[in-house]
């Protein structure tokens, strides 16, 4: 009786007879499903790294052919003065700005009134195009009554009537319109408002529509600005600016010229370069098809085209002579450039004196540049006199460059770089943002709906969560451009928060937007897992806790949370996994500048964004193509290590 008991009560998978096809039963065939979906997870990922190494592999052997070429044509050695240019003229550009945000900042809202009355006007213009259409056509017939002298009168009072009623349907049309337009509608939304200023700046709009001649409201706000321009350029920081920019661009124009003649001469070695490389390559091909040529005309053409292709090595030395011998004109040109520049930052005044925060930001630029400019002009001055274009290229160089240069430059003129340094650190500072927001919403959100909440609270506050996971990544990344950016920009612009590394924020597409928009996007993920954590916790440890007199919250803090920190860890870490993949909200809201952000508000780039821009575009096998891959392939074995880690948390929490 016992016996048959158990065997009614034996579960369906486990029995022994039943069904059986070839010698399979169920519970044979359900165990090699999932056994055979668990290996073929295996073998895609196999395959994938197989495909990302293949397509990569041959990336830094071809990269550091790219470069050698770079050093043999003498680009290299153009590229040390350009960058000391560069860095000089960054200087003056940041003074230009300083001095222009400080004089807009003092103007107030005024300085902005030209350009919102132009926008303005540009926004009425085409909700009254074909009024103006009408009005256009009606004075084109007045204008041809002096080509026809036999035209009635009647015939002339009905053209000039016709402009009069235009003007008059026109001017109807834009006071009706002008009511329409708000500060909202603006596509720049940079520009300082005032609800005062509204009016005045749509009947201006009107006026200027329908007579072509500014409102006396524009003439008073031109003469204003003009007074207070006059004015505020006599404060001795903006002097000393005005002056500093002065002397940083004395020298300019004679290092341009001169940086000029270099990149001049490089570029035609490196087209010679470029010819004798690909000459065997050429020559080959025109004799193949020589040899293929179905008349003797053609065969004859293509020999001489064959051998009129030259395949002697071009005379290097010879070719970069211009170069070495140019280093004394380059002392004389740097110790300009040294000078004016020195002179010009004892003028450049402390940010303490200034009260716009662009501007002070800029100064504080600029003082950061300072430090260190004088030791660019001398480092770089310092490989020009040792520079040798025989010198080899070495492979560690190339895949240095890779993994720590700071330039991502492609399709360009002159010299492409492979640099994958800003691309990840753009991805690891919004990763960075979103996890520190993430995380006390995520797991303080878990520890309250699993150990604190009532029924009905967690009824409402799980589900609502986990449906964030739903919303479609192009969705956030709209509500981030459109939204979220802007609201961002309007708080950045608070005085109040100035104090703050990065403020005030200069753009609606920047780090912290994309941080926000991937933290909202890993809570869902972060949450589940951290709750899954503190289910596993034993019962008993709550129970013992509370017979001990704890309370609820200190049982949780003391007791539950410390027993299931590695899986809340690990959750974190799977969290930290999804948004270093993520690609669509950083691609659209993060400002696409590849540049190492210096502060969290600057646009950057990522990984997976440079991915997803560049990919479709490129030529399959070219050295872009490899570049790209090799990001991909970092990418995933980022991710796959943080998923790893994760796990292998998991697995020794499990095992407690």
């Amino acid at each position: 009786m016992r016996a048959k008991k158990s065997s009614t009560n034996e579960h369906l998978l486990t029995k022994k007879g039943g069904f059986r096809i070839m010698g399979i039963g169920k519970q044979e065939a359900i165990k090699y499903f999932f056994g055979g979906n668990a290996i073929i997870a295996i073998i895609v990922i196999f395959l994938i790294c197989l495909f990302l190494v293949k397509e990569a592999f041959f990336f830094f052997p071809d990269y550091r052919k790219n470069l050698s070429l770079y050093r043999l044509s003498g680009q290299e050695f153009a590229d040390y003065p350009m960058a000391q240019i560069v860095a000089q003229k960054r200087l003056a550009s940041l003074a230009t700005e300083a001095r222009s945000y400080e004089i807009k900042y003092r103007q107030g809202v005024e300085g902005d009134i030209p350009s919102l009355n132009s926008a303005i006007r540009n926004m009425l213009r085409n909700k009254v195009n074909s009024e103006i259409t009408e009005l256009k056509r009606a004075e084109e017939q007045v204008e041809e009554i002096d080509f026809y002298p036999n035209l009635e009168e009647s015939e002339k009072q009905a053209r000039h009537q016709r402009v009069a009623t235009a003007q008059e349907q026109l001017k109807k049309a834009a006071e009706e319109a002008s009511l329409t337009i708000n500060y909202n509608d603006l596509s720049d939304k940079t520009l300082e408002t005032s609800p005062k200023y509204l009016d005045d700046l749509r009947q201006a709009a009107v006026t200027r529509l329908v007579t072509g001649e500014k409102s006396a409201f524009i003439e008073r706000i031109e003469k204003s600005l003009a007074e207070k321009s006059i004015e505020i350029s006599k404060d001795q920081n903006l002097l000393d600016l005005a002056e500093a920019n002065t002397l940083l661009r004395e020298p300019q124009r004679d290092f341009d010229q001169f940086v000029s003649k270099l990149r001049k001469i490089t570029i035609s070695t490196k087209q010679q370069a470029q010819q004798y490389q690909s000459s065997s390559a050429r020559r080959l091909a025109l004799e193949s098809g020589a040899a293929l040529a179905s008349s003797d005309e053609d065969k004859e053409r293509l020999a001489i085209e064959a051998k009129r292709i030259l395949t002697i090595q071009p005379d290097y030395t010879k070719l970069n002579q211009p170069l070495y011998n140019s280093l004394d004109k380059h002392a004389e040109l740097q110790a300009q450039l040294e000078a004016s520049t020195r002179a010009a930052l004892e003028k450049i005044p402390s940010a303490d004196g200034f009260e716009s925060g662009a501007a002070k930001k800029r100064l504080k630029e600029i003082a950061s540049i300072k430090s260190g400019i004088y030791d660019l002009f001398a480092e770089n001055r310092a490989k020009m006199e040792v520079w040798d274009h025989t010198k080899a290229y070495p492979m560690s160089q190339a895949v240095t460059g890779f993994f720590f240069g700071t330039e991502w430059i492609t399709n360009s003129s002159w010299q492409d770089f492979y640099g994958i340094l800003p691309l990840f650190t753009g991805s690891l500072g919004a990763a960075i943002i979103a996890v520190v927001l993430a995380v006390p919403f995520a797991v303080g959100g878990a520890i309250y709906v699993n150990r604190l909440a009532s029924p009905v609270e967690q009824n409402i506050v799980k589900p609502v969560i986990e449906f964030i996971q739903a919303i479609p990544s192009i969705v956030l990344a709209f509500f981030g451009v459109v939204v979220l950016g802007q609201f961002l920009f309007d708080i950045g612009q608070n005085p109040a928060l100035s104090w703050i590394p990065g403020f005030p924020i200069e753009g609606r597409l920047t780090m912290l937007n994309a941080g926000i928009l991937l933290a909202f996007m890993a809570t869902p993920t972060i949450f589940t897992l951290a709750e899954d954590a503190l289910n596993n916790v034993p019962k008993s440890y709550k129970e013992a806790s509370l017979a001990l007199g704890a309370t609820n919250l200190q049982t949780v803090l003391k007791v539950i949370l410390p027993s299931c920190l590695s899986g809340i860890i690990a959750a974190v870490l799977l969290g930290f996994g999804r948004i270093v993949g993520e690609t669509m909200v950083v691609l659209l809201v993060m400002g696409g500048r590849i540049k190492i952000p210096t502060a969290f508000t600057d646009p950057a780039h990522s990984m997976t964004g440079i991915l997803a821009q560049e990919i479709g575009e490129v030529v399959q096998g070219s050295l872009h193509w490899g570049a790209l891959f090799m990001v991909g392939l970092v990418l995933f074995i980022v991710s796959l290590s943080l998923n790893f880690t994760a796990q292998t948390i998991l697995r020794r929490y499990s095992d407690r």
